[in-house]
């Protein structure tokens, strides 16, 4: 029965936003409609794994200034670990955001389980899964972590642009019910900041959660171009509508493979629907071989605004969407060592080649790791080198 009364909830908030946002013509609601072009660099902060082991190592003060000199405006604070749970507001205590029970309601039609015993294995795994987090990862902390470095960089530099995050979906089935705890999150994000930063500062909200798994758990049908019958998809429009209700922007950068599993269902949300204002993909070039078609075929789709397969063809036809489309650079310090180390320079260099003059005239997003690797010296002269010779 949980489970039926969380959607019921889900489906009285549904209610709600559509009563206070105007629909448009288009899968989703937009602030705007010229797109500038975007570079936020991603900074995480917050628990890495739990609640008692480790957290990411802080930036100091001097590493601010160190980022502000070097030409970074933008940045993108984003999280590494799957929330567990949310205090509801009103509460003290937390409550899960899935729970076994709710696992438990999961039928085969949502899942398009073939028998039961596939099934039954599906729900083990989502129970492992839920088990292994820690309960102390709260929605509520995310949004402090999150605010608290924003007003650090606000203070080292008060022009800079933020993107907030919303956290990864552990049950990617039952992304429904993460929904009104993400709205909650987003309202204190708000409310924390407080209203001149958040006007002038907060340009929007990123989504973390890199695909949309369309294999062996989740339903995604392309004749459905509103959400595709897809829980996760459900989830970003839900969230995505409200920020751009708020006149604020928002952004996905997946990982990115051309193929049915991973590159069809991007392509269809980017292509066909306006839920993110910007789309930027993840080469994955830097960190496994093989990859280097991938270089090319984000390239393309970010020249044509359009995000294409290997061979060249728009996912779902003609491009409906306004999405930008654009690149991530990826780069890691730690890689930069050892018997492979030129090898992975030279991998780096090769989004400098592909994507360098792209900066300020296509969206794209930086990625150097945690704080151990952007402020690395070596990162931080590529870093330089990219904002101020290309952008």
């Amino acid at each position: 029965m949980k489970i039926i009364s969380k959607i019921v909830s889900l489906l009285m908030t549904a209610v709600i936003v559509v009563g206070v946002l105007t629909s448009c013509s288009k899968n989703s609601l937009r602030p705007h409609d010229a797109l500038p072009a975007i570079k936020p660099l991603f900074m995480h902060v917050g628990y890495m794994n739990n609640t008692t082991l480790s957290k990411y190592m802080e930036y100091t003060d001097e590493d601010l200034q160190v980022l502000k000199d070097i030409g970074v405006t933008e940045v993108c604070i984003a999280f590494g670990s799957y929330p567990a749970s949310y205090i509801p507001e009103g509460e003290t205590e937390p409550r899960p955001l899935v729970t076994d029970e709710d696992i438990d309601g999961i039928t085969a039609e949502m899942v398009g389980a073939s028998s039961q015993t596939d099934l039954d294995s599906l729900k083990a795994l989502y129970k492992e899964n839920l088990g292994g987090l820690d309960d102390g990862l709260t929605l509520n902390k995310y949004a402090e972590f999150a605010v608290e470095l924003l007003r650090r960089l606000v203070a080292v530099n008060p022009d800079i642009e933020i993107w907030y995050a919303f956290p990864d979906i552990r049950i990617a089935t039952l992304a429904e019910l993460y929904i009104e705890p993400f709205l909650q999150y987003y309202e204190k994000l708000k409310s924390d900041t407080g209203t001149e930063i958040w006007e002038k500062n907060v340009k929007g909200m990123y989504w973390i959660k890199e695909g949309v798994s369309t294999k062996t758990y989740e339903l995604f049908n392309t004749n459905n171009l509103e959400d595709f019958d897809n829980a996760t998809v459900k989830a970003m429009k839900a969230c995505c509508d409200v920020v751009h209700g708020d006149g604020k922007l928002t952004f996905w950068c997946p990982y990115y493979r051309p193929t049915v599993e991973i590159g069809l269902p991007i392509g269809f949300i980017a292509n066909q629907t306006d839920i993110f204002d910007y789309v930027i993909l993840q080469p994955n070039h830097f960190f496994a071989d093989g990859l280097e078609n991938n270089i090319e075929i984000i390239k393309q789709s970010t020249l044509q605004n359009t995000v294409l397969n290997a061979q060249s063809i728009a996912y779902g036809g003609e491009k409906k969407s306004s999405t930008m489309i654009g690149p991530e650079f990826e780069m890691d310090s730690k890689d930069f060592d050892g018997s492979r180390g030129a090898h992975n320079i030279e991998k780096y260099q090769d989004y400098v080649a592909a994507y360098g003059d792209m900066i300020g005239k296509y969206p794209v997003a930086i990625y150097c790791g945690e704080r151990r690797s952007l402020m690395d010296d070596r990162s931080i002269s590529f870093l330089k080198d990219l904002l101020n010779n290309n952008g």
